[in-house]
């Protein structure tokens, strides 16, 4: 069974159980599922006009909920490998368009300001440390090429209580990930590991989306074109 399919069996077996529910996207609850939420949403909390927001694994549309009550402008939109997910999104959304496909596989032709996704990484289930981490870095260069000026993803850190540790889930050291985003992507980025919980969030911004955001003259010097930097 591919990493897909796996993943797909998984969350339907969570569907089953909880229903409409964050337990069903692995959240403990809603609190927690909100405050990843908060921290995904601060790639875009300069913008001041309609934005549109693509979710990858959108689930069933609770950070779309999350966007109606915080940011009404963003257009919200979402991809899931899960049929009754896209489903579950579309009945919600009706102003939106959710698709039911594997963006790493197949790259859309489809284009958005920014993209998200949440929870994701955690659970590798039967997929080797080097399969998943190859599904990482996949996942994070389909995301950065669908994007127009950013995106951000969760991870679990490595920096964590070890009495915490589940064998189960999949812990990202910070470093490996910088070294992958900056050779392969951009060297605009934030790490934000200021929350209670025992994770970061990654945001990723595109080079000519930051320089629109400095135009000063004085700025200049730093956007000038240079061969990427090797991630080696």
């Amino acid at each position: 069974m591919d990493i897909a399919e796996e993943q797909r069996a998984f969350y339907s077996a969570l569907l089953d159980q909880f229903g409409d529910d964050p337990r069903s996207l692995s959240h403990r609850d809603q609190a927690t599922q909100y405050e990843r939420f908060h921290r995904l949403a601060r790639l875009f909390e300069g913008e001041s006009g309609p934005i549109s927001v693509h979710e990858i694994g959108c689930g069933l549309g609770h950070f779309g909920e999350f966007l109606q009550q915080h940011h009404p402008k963003a257009l919200f939109s979402g991809s899931d490998i899960h049929p009754s997910f896209t489903e579950s999104c579309a009945r919600k959304f009706p102003q939106g368009t959710f698709h039911s496909r594997n963006v790493v596989e197949v790259l859309p032709p489809e284009r958005y300001d920014f993209l998200t996704l949440s929870g994701t990484f955690n659970v590798p289930l039967s997929a080797s440390p080097e399969a998943w981490q190859g599904f990482v870095e996949g996942m994070l260069g389909a995301m950065y090429a669908m994007c127009t000026k950013g995106f951000a993803v969760n991870f679990l850190t490595t920096f964590h209580d070890p009495e915490f540790t589940r064998k189960e889930l999949y812990y990202q050291p910070p470093g490996e990930l910088l070294n992958f985003v900056v050779g392969k992507l951009s060297r605009f980025w934030e790490l934000d590991a200021a929350g209670p919980l025992y994770e970061y969030t990654l945001r990723v911004y595109r080079p000519e989306y930051v320089r629109a955001r400095h135009t000063d003259e004085a700025f200049t010097r730093y956007f000038r074109s240079h061969p990427r930097p090797s991630s080696t």
